[in-house]
């Protein structure tokens, strides 16, 4: 149930990061916008550093690169993306994060639920 459908603003200082966990690595996100406060969309930031993450998205995701060099390795390549990019990850996408160095971005992805939908949780 959505406790409070008002606008609100949420500050960079307090955000609260926290592990996420994958097979394939750890990174520190803040998952900002969830089903508490939307029934469509979710935000966040999230924080990688030296690590490759091995992923498929299953909703549709936007990302924008806040900070760092972060590579996304797709079917069709590698792609060096820096601070101002912004990304389009369509649901079923399989690609992997690569951070050799701390790197950050914004994210907005489309189902909000999209884990209890698929009967998982988010790592």
């Amino acid at each position: 149930m959505i406790a409070d459908r008002r606008p609100k603003v949420f500050r960079g200082v307090g955000m609260a990061l926290q592990p996420a966990v994958t097979d394939s690595g750890t990174t520190s996100i803040a998952r900002v916008v969830h089903a508490g406060f939307s029934r469509h969309m979710g935000a966040g930031v999230e924080y990688l550093e030296n690590v490759t993450i091995d992923w498929t998205v299953t909703y549709d995701e936007i990302l924008f690169i806040k900070e760092g060099r972060l590579t996304l390795r797709f079917d069709d390549g590698e792609h060096e993306c820096e601070a101002g990019d912004i990304v389009w990850l369509p649901e079923g996408t399989h690609l992997q994060y690569v951070a050799r160095e701390r790197a950050g971005y914004f994210y907005a992805l489309y189902p909000v639920d999209w884990a209890a939908r698929q009967g998982t949780v988010e790592p």
